[in-house]
């Protein structure tokens, strides 16, 4: 299990960051191979360890600080209710929409946009708590 949890995490930096993935890697084949297998197999992530950890190795090589696993500087925001309700804040969280990765995106106070899945290209689901 922990396996697949280091695989779904990831697999969200993939999907936050992807475009500048695509740009810093001189041959995107690995990344566009991984985004294959999880497109088409909801059992991937637990399947894809090795894939992941050679384009984790590449994205290093290729000077970025962070890779695949490093979650350093990663901070979650906490969004206030705008004063609904007596001293409560409200989180509101994004998740994959297919639940193949472990990305959440806690979206700034004045984003006008839901952000999207780069592997499916739909909108990330949410929940308010």
């Amino acid at each position: 299990m922990e396996m697949e949890m280091k695989a779904k995490k990831a697999i969200a930096r993939i999907c936050e960051t992807f475009d500048g993935m695509r740009q810093l890697l001189d041959d995107p084949e690995l990344l566009d191979t991984i985004l294959d297998q999880l497109r088409a197999d909801a059992d991937a992530p637990a399947l894809l360890a090795g894939l992941l950890d050679a384009l984790d190795l590449t994205l290093l090589q290729a000077g970025d600080e962070l890779g695949l696993y490093d979650e350093a500087g990663r901070n979650p925001l906490t969004v206030p209710s705008n004063g609904l309700g007596p001293v409560r804040r409200t989180e509101i969280v994004f998740h994959c929409p297919e639940g193949r990765c472990t990305r959440m995106v806690r979206p700034e106070p004045t984003a006008s946009a839901r952000p999207r899945c780069t592997l499916f290209d739909k909108e990330l689901a949410w929940v308010a708590a």
